[in-house]
């Protein structure tokens, strides 16, 4: 159960702000981004699109540019939208998973552990396009090693992938898919993950490989969403869900009801195009934050499209009489390039012990350094 100082705090000042310096790797356009150590080096590095960031071998050093793969770039989009780290081949070298809108495709690329060489690209699946996929717990193992996609095509039946012998095994879950929305947790407190989606969410059978997901419809959201999460906000012992609009105004918190319902919370509205979230301890004190932001020109024409990009983390707890959740709005950037695009990784790239916060989007590639253990 998710409980930390500020939750157990009512009321009181303002929460504090947490310090970041921003820096510019790359001003490309790849909107999808992963954490790893590419060339075996024992350092972390950045894996966008088409490139990889090499760490720098001495701190204050330049990270270096490598071209490692091409992609299709069309209708202002290139055709990336999530990478994803994995040893699909199990060779000891990290490989990127990926999925694509336009190429209907999910796809691996193997590191071929030469620094410049290319990546060959391997065929996962080509049923449907690809909104975003996820690496997430999908056997109750404790290791987010199974590939779930969100399907742009509702005909197309959902499904999730394990790694096996060197390839991906398949598992269909569903006949069907369920729009913009996706997300992996167990809502119900039994122990094993569900699928969430923007329909409702579908409860894991005891065996997630060949058993009936039953389908809750306990929610029905219009709108798109993005990433779907799921703990327990308000401490009362049942698992609530928290998402975004990705293609309107809105971030929001689902109340699991002790009837079983639940119901919809205003976390913040004044800003729109959410894509990405990631459920993260960002302060150390013991309680899940969020951070997210705002996706450069996700479409042009959506409700706040052509307003100011942000980079934002949310953190919550007891409004003074103890009735509702007060939300805390945090701003690590505003007004310039850097967005949410379709991940955010948060990870401790430096290896000083504060977590750092990692950016992609049309806008280009950035670095937020927190400053935290610097001080």
């Amino acid at each position: 159960m998710l409980l930390g100082g500020l939750f157990l705090l009512s009321g009181g000042s303002r929460p504090a702000d947490i310090q970041f310096v921003k820096h510019t790797l790359d001003l490309g356009a790849n909107e999808s981004a992963a954490v790893m150590d590419v060339n075996g080096d024992g350092r972390l590095d950045i894996v966008s699109g088409e490139i990889w960031m090499e760490h720098p071998k001495t701190q204050g050093g330049k990270w270096t540019r490598h071209h490692f793969r091409d992609l299709n770039y069309e209708n202002g989009y290139i055709d990336n939208f999530s990478d994803l780290p994995l040893d699909v081949n199990g060779d000891g070298k990290m490989d990127i998973v990926g999925c694509a809108w336009f190429g209907k495709k999910l796809a691996w690329w193997e590191n071929p552990g030469k620094t410049d060489a290319p990546w060959k690209e391997h065929l996962i699946d080509n049923s449907s396009p690809n909104e975003f996929c996820f690496l997430v717990d999908m056997d109750n193992d404790g290791k987010a090693h199974e590939l779930i996609t969100q399907y742009g095509n509702a005909k197309v039946p959902a499904a999730w992938w394990e790694v096996k012998n060197g390839g991906f095994v398949k598992h269909e879950f569903s006949d069907k898919s369920y729009g913009h929305g996706i997300g992996v947790g167990d809502v119900n407190g039994d122990g094993r993950n569900d699928v969430l989606t923007s329909q409702g969410w579908l409860e894991a059978p005891t065996d997630p490989r060949q058993g009936n997901w039953k389908l809750h419809a306990d929610w029905k959201m219009e709108k798109h969403l993005g990433f779907l999460h799921v703990a327990d906000l308000n401490g009362d012992g049942l698992n609530d869900v928290i998402s975004t609009n990705a293609h309107d105004y809105g971030v929001f918190w689902l109340e699991h009801m002790k009837d079983g319902t639940f119901k919809q919370n205003k976390v913040d509205d004044v800003w729109s195009q959410a894509h990405a979230m990631t459920m993260v301890d960002l302060n150390g004190d013991g309680q899940k934050d969020f951070v997210t932001g705002k996706r450069l020109w996700a479409h042009e024409t959506e409700p706040g499209a052509r307003e100011p990009v942000g980079v934002f983390w949310y953190e919550y707890r007891k409004s003074a009489d103890g009735k509702k959740l007060d939300w805390t709005r945090h701003i690590i950037d505003y007004g310039g390039r850097t967005g949410g695009g379709m991940q955010i990784p948060v990870v401790d790239i430096d290896g000083d012990g504060d977590l750092d916060i990692i950016c992609p989007g049309k806008g280009g590639l950035f670095l937020f350094e927190n400053l935290t253990k610097k001080k």
